[in-house]
């Protein structure tokens, strides 16, 4: 077994600003510089597909599908999980949402997904993000289309401050395993995303399964958490916040879907 990881801010600084987005960025500039006219949906499919371009899409390998491990092709599992957020989202939407929040975005993949399938056509989009390659390759993607209200802004799930978005009424906020990176959540982190909007309702896809645990389900561990020092205590959390009042929780649906056959992503909708 390999030493447990440490995701300290040295570690985030290098797979992500140095190594990952970075990497996107240069990827994103290159495709839109081969378009005769560069389109946001061509551009961020094609640096989508990138993900996966490496593999065969006929070979079989071990994935996660309702808590349960089965053998398909990784191409049906990235899809699964890319439409599992997408459509989600899209569905809390209303004809009220004015604003559209990512948190820990990266690149703003999914953020501008929901964008391009036809997420609502006034709201502003905000990808928060922490690492400022992330914020320029997710800008960079966005420009492509003008008639989009595209943001990227600085947020550190450590410190978690939302200051200065456009004021909203209502609000629909998600995390895609960006709170995976945060061993612990402080309560800060509810009251900062509650503050966004006169009404927010606030999905999370993250590999927390393990935390409220089902008999026969699989896809997620303490075990494999602790060795990645990824989280240990959203659910936790969420429910003393419900407790107390602030929230309340819609659903939990564990181990829905994972590429990753041991960090399978667990769907969580909550609202103020």
């Amino acid at each position: 077994m390999r030493p447990p990881v440490t995701r300290d801010a040295a570690w985030v600084e290098r797979e992500y600003n140095i190594e990952k987005w970075p990497a996107i960025d240069r990827a994103v500039a290159r495709i839109a510089g081969s378009e005769p006219e560069p389109r946001l949906d061509r551009v961020l499919w094609q640096v989508a597909r990138e993900q996966w371009s490496g593999l065969d899409p006929t070979e079989d390998h071990d994935h996660v599908f309702g808590g349960k491990q089965t053998r398909v092709p990784t191409v049906a599992a990235f899809g699964g999980q890319i439409t599992l957020v997408r459509e989600l989202v899209l569905s809390a939407c209303t004809s009220s949402t004015d604003l559209v929040l990512e948190l820990g975005a990266g690149w703003a993949w999914h953020l501008l997904s929901v964008w391009v399938h036809g997420g609502p056509a006034e709201a502003a989009y905000v990808a928060a993000e922490y690492t400022e390659a992330g914020r320029a390759a997710g800008s960079r993607l966005a420009a492509l289309d003008s008639s989009l209200d595209f943001r990227a802004v600085a947020f550190n799930y450590n410190e978690p401050e939302l200051d200065g978005l456009p004021k909203a009424r209502h609000a629909v906020v998600f995390t895609q395993h960006s709170i995976e990176q945060i061993p612990h959540v402080r309560p800060e982190l509810f009251e900062a995303i509650r503050g966004v909007a006169d009404g927010v309702t606030c999905l999370h896809f993250e590999p927390v399964g393990w935390q409220e645990p089902h008999a026969g389900r699989t896809g997620s561990s303490q075990t494999y958490a602790e060795q990645h020092d990824y989280n240990r205590n959203l659910l936790p959390a969420l429910r003393e916040e419900e407790a107390a009042g602030r929230l309340r929780i819609d659903v939990i649906h564990t181990d829905v879907v994972g590429v990753n056959p041991h960090n399978a992503s667990t769907f969580v909708r909550w609202r103020t």
